[in-house]
């Protein structure tokens, strides 16, 4: 019996790059959404502060407002719903 000689096929295994396209769109996305959610919690940090010095004029107003005891009853059962009579 002869054999002939076949050439032989050998699987080169190719270098993958370290990224490829899509790595680069899910680092992008990422970074995106972690900036969103930092611009957004910081806007609503700074819509959220306030001043001493408005707590302060605050609080001398309520103290010049006159103490009415009818005005404080009628204040609570408008804010409970409570009756109107």
């Amino acid at each position: 019996m002869q054999t002939a000689n076949k050439p032989r096929t050998i699987a080169h295994r190719r270098s993958r790059a370290a990224l490829n396209w899509i790595d680069f769109l899910v680092i992008a996305a990422i970074i995106l959404t972690t900036a969103a959610i930092v611009s957004t919690t910081l806007a609503r940090a700074k819509a959220a502060t306030y001043s001493s010095s408005s707590t302060s004029e605050l609080a001398q107003a309520s103290d010049q407002l006159p103490l009415d005891l009818a005005m404080i009853k009628a204040k609570l059962r408008l804010a409970s719903g409570g009756p109107w009579l």
